[in-house]
This record gives structure tokens, C-alpha cells and sequence, in this order.
């Protein structure tokens, strides 16, 4: 075996995949994509990309479902980058304070909003480096941003995706960026943001955190359940006293 695939499987921690592998993947995508054809991102930004990354700034650590309710009001009062950027901290916040950390959340979407103006004539740009050069985008953000509004193919790691990908089988790593590779090695291409999607849509519906509940899932005999017993019994040993 050539030492550059050794090196990268090593870096992703999956083992070498088979063409097994990539038939039960493909498996799993339609079973899902057939159990979840409401499957989309749950940020309601009307096509925009600007309402997208500022909904998806806000996202961190805070429900989609809140992230939605706030920005209703919160695009009424400010439009575009240039409303962002000429608003007083304070009231910014308090627009935003539901969300959380609003003051670190404010101040990204500010400095955000000015490096738009400043780089890319206030549009959002359609690159990843460009993208990550902005305050408050990682690379999920800026996953969400390429597949949603540029047509690019993108994997996008949340806790559900990763999560069920792990018991899937489809990734042993806890690092996104490390799942995402090997999303990225085990998926075709054209299928990455939906089956993204669809392991979301799963993760909240059935293959929850602590009670997956395994009886009603429609890929249960596509799964090895990678990892579940040590998950699911994790908290009732925490409860036990030492």
C-alpha cells in the first residue's frame, strides 16, 4: 500500500472503503431521502446568502427554531451589511440577545458586514477561503453557504450529522473536520448536501442522543450501530454513585 494512502487514512481514521461501503451508503441516502422528503436546511433566509450567514452566525449554539423567530423581526430593521455595520452595539445585541452570547455574535455579524463592504462590494462570496476570512464562519457555516446558495457540494458536520454518522459506521472521528473528509471519501459528490440534511433530519426525528429509538428506523439493518451501546449507557453510569 503507497504510504500517501496510509497517511490519509490515518488523518481520517476510517478504515479503507470498500465497494461495500459506498453501496451501503448509497442505500442509506435513498432510504433516508425517501423517509424525509421535507429534508432541507431549517434556516428560513428566503434565498438570500446574506440573511444565510447571518442566521447561520447566529445558529451556534442556539435552535434553529429561535434563530428563525428572532430574524423576523431583526431583517425588518436591518437589510444589508451596511444597516449591520452603522448600528450602535448595544442595540444589535438586544435584537440578538435570545440567541446567546450575543455580545460575541454581534460583534462577528459587525466585523462580518464590514469585511463584505470593504472585500467583496457587500455581496457573500461563493469561495471558501474567502468565506473562512470572515469573523464567526468555520467551515459548517461555510458548507451551509456553498450548498445552499452556490450550488457547490458540500458536507455539512452539526452534532446530528455527526453523531449519526458515527453509529453509521461512515466515520469513527469526533474532530468535524476529520468527518467531513470522510463524508467527502464515502458519499458521491452530487449527493453531499441533501444526505447532510438527511442525517440531521434523522438525528432529531430518530437516532436521538441518548434514546435512539432503533425499532422504527428505516435503515436499522444498514447499521452497526457503531459505538451506541457506550453511548446510551454512558449517563446511567454517571447517575451511579462512586
Amino acid at each position: 500500500m503507497g504510504t500517501a494512502k496510509k497517511k490519509t487514512r490515518a488523518l481520517t481514521g476510517l478504515r479503507k472503503i470498500s465497494s461495500r461501503d459506498k453501496i451501503r451508503a448509497r442505500n442509506v441516502f435513498e432510504r433516508l431521502a425517501e423517509a424525509y422528503p421535507e429534508a432541507r436546511c431549517a434556516l428560513e433566509y428566503e434565498g438570500d446568502p446574506f440573511r444565510l450567514l447571518i442566521m447561520a452566525i447566529l445558529s451556534a449554539q442556539c435552535t434553529d427554531v429561535r434563530v428563525n423567530a428572532v430574524c423576523r423581526e431583526l431583517f425588518r430593521n436591518f437589510r444589508s451589511p451596511q444597516d449591520f455595520v452603522a448600528a450602535q452595539p448595544d442595540v444589535l445585541e438586544d435584537a440578538i440577545r435570545s440567541c446567546g452570547f450575543f455580545r460575541t455574535k454581534g460583534r462577528a455579524i459587525r466585523e462580518s458586514c464590514l469585511l463584505l463592504l470593504e472585500r467583496h462590494d457587500g455581496r457573500v462570496p461563493d469561495d471558501m477561503n474567502a468565506l473562512l476570512a470572515l469573523p464567526g464562519v468555520g467551515r459548517k457555516i461555510a458548507n451551509v453557504i456553498l450548498g445552499e446558495c452556490f450550488g457547490v457540494p458540500a458536507v455539512v458536520v452539526d452534532t446530528h450529522c455527526g453523531r449519526v454518522a458515527r453509529r453509521l459506521g461512515f466515520t469513527r472521528s469526533e474532530v468535524p473536520e476529520k468527518v467531513e473528509r470522510d463524508l467527502q471519501a464515502l458519499w458521491p459528490r452530487e449527493t453531499w448536501t441533501l444526505f447532510s440534511h438527511l442525517l440531521v433530519f434523522h438525528g432529531r426525528a430518530v437516532c436521538q442522543a441518548r434514546k435512539p429509538r432503533c425499532g422504527v428506523c428505516p435503515v436499522s439493518d444498514l447499521c452497526p450501530k457503531a459505538g451506541l451501546a457506550s453511548e446510551v449507557k454512558a449517563p446511567a453510569e454517571r447517575r451511579d454513585p462512586a
